[in-house]
């Protein structure tokens, strides 16, 4: 930072004018798509570089919900937000892009300071509450889509799994599920089974932001108490990684698939 340089602070009517500067650029994204889409693209390209700046790293999480909550309007996804606050939200994000600054960009980092400002002064009009709704519907929605992603997956391996009876379900380093198939359901161990592999879907779970490991053995342990999947008698319903399934084997007889 410039040592004789003093952080500034703008008024209302500075930030307020600077706002009102980029409404009709707003407006023009809200009704255009293919419009927003360009500009939503130098927008995250944006974030990406703000993501270093000490002045913006702070609100970057509000920054992207402004963009995605932005993206799900003019998508028509998402509507309960009045449309001036819709505006005001997306002429902020067209300010942190702009050449045109209260203060230059020439000294480094400074020159981020009033983007902070213009974006604390959006959201100390409420839009912080209206970003927080947001972020409520999109956990909803996500859980939803997971479930009935849940259901889906568990029916596909409900097909696999046949006329037999689920034993184990064990994920190896490949992203493969190992199922163990018995095919009577009361079997004594060590019960005779065979192994039946299917690949995790780690793309679809990508986009419902479940990448981690102990999130997909959740979203899995949710998916084989399905009522379509039929266990074993007597084994616990637990999705296990292979190095952890070392002492159980001795409770299964592999035969030929």
């Amino acid at each position: 930072m410039h040592k004789d340089f003093k952080k500034p602070e703008f008024s209302r009517e500075e930030l307020h004018a600077a706002l009102h500067a980029n409404e009709d650029e707003a407006l023009c994204l809200i009704e255009d798509a293919d419009k927003w889409a360009e500009f939503k693209a130098k927008l995250e390209a944006f974030v990406k570089k703000a993501r270093k700046i000490p002045v913006l790293g702070g609100m970057i999480d509000d920054i992207i919900c402004m963009i995605e909550l932005a993206d799900s309007y003019i998508k028509k996804e998402y509507s309960d937000i009045p449309v001036g606050t819709m505006v005001s939200i997306v002429a902020a994000l067209i300010y942190l892009i702009s050449p045109i600054d209260l203060i230059p960009d020439f000294i480094p980092i400074i020159g981020y300071i009033d983007d902070a400002a213009v974006v604390l002064f959006v959201l100390g009009f409420g839009v912080d509450k209206d970003l927080d709704k947001y972020r409520r519907w999109k956990e909803n929605n996500r859980k939803n889509a997971l479930d009935s992603f849940e259901q889906i997956l568990a029916e596909e391996l409900a097909e696999v799994i046949g006329d037999g009876y689920l034993a184990a379900v064990i994920v190896s380093e490949e992203n493969i599920i190992k199922l163990l198939v018995a095919m009577e359901q009361d079997s004594e161990l060590p019960a005779d089974c065979i192994i039946k592999e299917v690949n995790i879907p780690v793309k679809a779970l990508a986009e419902f932001e479940v990448e981690a490991e102990k999130d997909v053995i959740g979203v899995l342990d949710e998916t084989i108490v399905r009522e379509s999947i039929k266990w074993l008698n007597g084994m616990e319903k637990r999705t296990c990684l292979e190095p952890d399934f070392d002492d159980r084997w001795d409770d299964f007889v592999i035969q030929e698939g």
